[in-house]
């Protein structure tokens, strides 16, 4: 769903899926609404959620570590699919400074 400021997009992560290293395409709230995921910074930080549990991610433009990965990594956790919404904003990705949103 396309909407003034933003793109609200439903997503379903098989069990045992496993994405590639990437970097969020928009500045973007992930809301999980069933199952569990996980995301993996770059320094090795990995953080699990499940509904009632929200993330912001805004990691475009990230320098690649010495394995060429940029971004993030996320997948599913445990035996059911994540059901997820995600809100891009049309905001234009912050550099070298604090998250804008608090």
């Amino acid at each position: 769903m396309k909407q003034s400021g933003a793109t609200i997009i439903f997503s379903v992560l098989p069990v045992g899926w496993v994405g590639n290293w990437h970097e969020n395409p928009k500045p973007q709230w992930v809301i999980p609404l069933s199952g569990r995921w996980f995301v993996e910074t770059m320094d090795g930080q990995r953080v699990e959620m499940g509904p009632g549990e929200i993330s912001f991610g805004e990691d475009q433009g990230t320098k690649a570590d010495a394995q060429g990965n940029k971004g993030h990594l996320s997948g599913t956790v445990g035996d059911e699919p994540a059901v997820l919404i995600m809100v891009q904003l049309e905001e234009t990705p912050t550099f070298e400074q604090s998250c804008r949103f608090k």
